[in-house]
């Protein structure tokens, strides 16, 4: 992993931004943002015209686009034995632009730093924009950890 440092990790497909994934997130999270859930409301109140995801939503969506990309997996395969991968957190995340019902976003990720922690625990710093199809700023940028854990 250390000679992928400062390499991209990948590009994951296309995932589409439906109503219905939104809306069973907020249920999940106890949101009822009609922002989120009301696509008349968001497009009579918000200039975004019809409902957004939820940013944490967006978020959420890095474990799906980066088993997408495999590099986890690919982790554990050069490596041998078993392993899982645990979110460690972020040292950095912005969510840039709201990403709208109806739209398709991916994830765009690299290898930053790679940290042996000892006892079979690996820390990864993966760079990461969330692109949003036909628009010009990301949905979010972030400096994502994942500690990678031998089993």
């Amino acid at each position: 992993m250390k000679s992928k440092i400062g390499k991209p990790l990948g590009t994951s497909r296309w995932f589409d931004v439906e109503q219905a994934l939104v809306t069973q997130f907020s249920a999940s999270t106890l949101d009822n943002d009609p922002m989120h859930l009301d696509p008349e409301w968001a497009k009579a109140n918000t200039p975004f015209g019809g409902t957004v995801a939820a940013g944490f939503w967006t978020t959420s969506m890095l474990i799906t686009m980066s088993h997408d990309i495999g590099f986890i997996d690919a982790f554990g395969e050069s490596e041998g034995g078993a392993w899982y991968a645990l979110n460690y957190g972020f040292n950095h995340m912005r969510l840039i632009t709201p990403v709208p019902v109806g739209k398709r976003i991916r994830a765009h990720m690299g290898l930053r730093d790679f940290e042996d922690r000892g006892d079979g625990k690996f820390l990864l710093t993966i760079d990461v924009e969330v692109e949003i199809e036909g628009e010009a700023k990301p949905a979010l940028v972030a400096e994502w950890l994942a500690m990678i854990v031998r089993s």
